[in-house]
C-alpha cells in the first residue's frame, strides 16, 4: 500500500533536487524565503470491490518567484522543469505511479504566483478488514458467444474466488 505521505515526501525531494530552493510542505503565511514551492494535497478514495479501491491524489504546487524574476520566462521554465520531473511518474512506497495530467495557472492579484497540480491516480488493494452482507461468490461458469463458430472460442476452467 502507498502512503500518500510517501508520495509527497517523493515529490518534495525531486522538487529540492531540482530546483535547490526551499519547499515548504507545511503552511507558512509570512517571511518565507523566495524563490520556494509550498506543497498541498487532497485526495479521492472510491471503492470498487471488495478487495479493490480507486484512489487519487491532488497535489498542488505553489511557486513564489523572487521578485526580481517575476516574469514569463521565469515562470514558463519553472513549468517547463515541472513537467519534465512528472512528465511519466513518480516512485513512492515500492511503486512507481502514473501522472495523469499536470496542469498550470497564474493566481494572486498581480498574477504573479505560478499554481501547477498534478493528478496521480491509483489502484490499491483493500487491506483492512470488510464486513460484508452479501454472500461471496463461489464459482461462475460463462458461455462466450460472438459471431464465430463455438470452436472457435474456448474457454478452458472455471473462474473462482480464489482466482479472482
Amino acid at each position: 500500500m502507498v502512503k500518500q505521505a510517501e508520495i509527497i515526501k517523493s515529490i518534495i525531494t525531486m522538487l529540492k533536487k531540482e530546483f535547490s530552493c526551499i519547499v515548504y510542505a507545511d503552511e507558512v503565511k509570512e517571511d518565507f524565503k523566495k524563490p520556494c514551492f509550498f506543497v498541498v494535497a487532497t485526495s479521492v478514495m472510491t471503492p470498487q470491490t471488495t478487495n479493490w479501491l480507486d484512489k487519487e491524489l491532488t497535489v498542488v504546487l505553489t511557486y513564489y518567484a523572487k521578485d526580481s524574476e517575476k516574469n514569463e520566462i521565469t515562470y514558463m521554465d519553472v513549468v517547463d522543469r515541472v513537467q519534465m520531473l512528472f512528465q511519466v511518474g513518480v516512485s513512492a512506497g515500492g511503486r512507481y505511479l502514473k501522472v495523469e495530467t499536470v496542469e498550470d495557472d497564474r493566481v494572486g492579484e498581480e498574477d504573479d504566483i505560478l499554481q501547477i497540480t498534478i493528478t496521480i491516480p491509483y489502484r490499491e488493494r483493500v487491506t483492512g478488514m470488510h464486513d460484508s452482507t452479501s454472500e461471496l461468490i463461489e464459482e461462475i461458469d460463462m458461455e462466450v458467444t460472438n459471431d464465430k463458430s463455438p470452436e472457435d472460442e474456448t474457454f478452458p476452467g472455471s473462474i473462482t474466488k480464489d482466482t479472482v
